[in-house]
């Protein structure tokens, strides 16, 4: 019983993990003390809220703040290279901007908040348990780097940045209400340009006889362009991207209790979160192949990215069950 436990922990670490040896895996995580608060966030006049289990914290001065909340919120795509420990900040592409445009209407804050003045005399610090991370950034195409001493913060798989230089580095100018605890960024508004009035050309009479049919068969302007086979191809492999670094996260997280805890029922947790990812990615494939056919494309790339799925996790498999019965 304990092997097959630990043939299960293993397969759900390995899974998504591939044979790469990400840097929260070789780290230890810390005890740190933090202040965690209800702080008001206002972007642009609007009050946002960090989905729940994700509260920001306040470290040494500094507010900490959930990745995509705070990249989101700027409106800006975001991207996180688990590898290289790299995040892209870059303009949101149209898929973008509809899951962005989703996830804000999840996280505002609808009801107007009584910002009162914040009694200090009931703040307390708390041990919060972190992996303390070197993260690389870049900006639209620009590499930036916080001070030393503005490292990232991976709680709980999800990665926390300092919100002050997250937010500058976009452009954004950053106030912070120390009464009410309110961060604000309100964007930098480039100067008004008036645009001449171009005349309207005169109406002019239809040709009357010539045979030509009315507006029969012409193309009709105002129709949205048809999506190529790579953008297409490159939206699917984005979202496969984030659903391989949401389960590492989430599995290396479970794995980690579970060598601290021995607790089983980590397992069937760990096992539940891959029966997640199989759904998961077989909508993924579902959607793609509707894409492609509405399209007018070849769907064979569907089965090549099932059979990569099914055989990595065969291997994993596999590769688990070997560690944990070495004879």
């Amino acid at each position: 019983m304990k092997n097959r436990f630990k043939t299960a922990a293993g397969l759900s670490l390995a899974l998504f993990m591939g044979m790469s040896t990400g840097a929260s895996a070789a780290q230890a995580p810390v005890d740190v003390d933090v202040y965690q608060v209800p702080m008001h966030f206002t972007f642009d006049g609007k009050e946002y809220a960090p989905p729940e289990g994700q509260m920001g914290f306040i470290y040494e001065g500094s507010t900490y703040v959930p990745i995509r909340f705070i990249s989101y919120s700027l409106d800006k795509a975001v991207k996180w290279d688990a590898d290289t420990y790299t995040v892209t900040i870059s303009e949101p592409k149209e898929a973008d901007k509809i899951n962005i445009k989703e996830y804000k209407l999840n996280t505002q804050v609808y009801s107007k908040s009584n910002e009162k003045k914040l009694d200090k005399a009931n703040l307390a610090v708390s041990k919060l348990n972190v992996y303390k991370e070197k993260i690389s950034y870049v900006f639209d195409g620009v590499a930036k780097n916080p001070p030393e001493d503005l490292p990232g913060y991976i709680v709980d798989g999800s990665l926390y940045v300092p919100i002050r230089f997250f937010s500058e580095s976009v452009g954004k100018t950053i106030q912070w209400d120390p009464e009410t605890y309110t961060v604000s960024a309100v964007s930098k508004k480039a100067p008004e340009v008036k645009v001449p009035e171009t005349p309207k050309p005169e109406p002019t009479a239809p040709a009357v006889g010539g045979g030509g049919a009315v507006g029969g068969g012409g193309p009709v302007s105002g129709g949205s362009a048809k999506p190529s086979f790579e953008s297409i191809k490159s939206e699917t492999e984005e979202k496969l991207r984030e659903l391989q670094t949401k389960s590492k996260n989430d599995l290396t997280s479970l794995y980690n209790q579970y060598k601290s805890t021995q607790d089983s029922s980590l397992i069937a947790e760990a096992l539940s979160k891959i029966a997640e990812a199989d759904a998961t990615f077989n909508q993924l494939m579902n959607d793609l192949s509707t894409k492609l056919t509405n399209n007018g494309y070849d769907t064979s790339i569907v089965d090549t990215y099932k059979g990569q799925y099914e055989q990595k996790k065969a291997d994993e498999e596999a590769k688990a069950k070997a560690d944990n019965n070495p004879n």
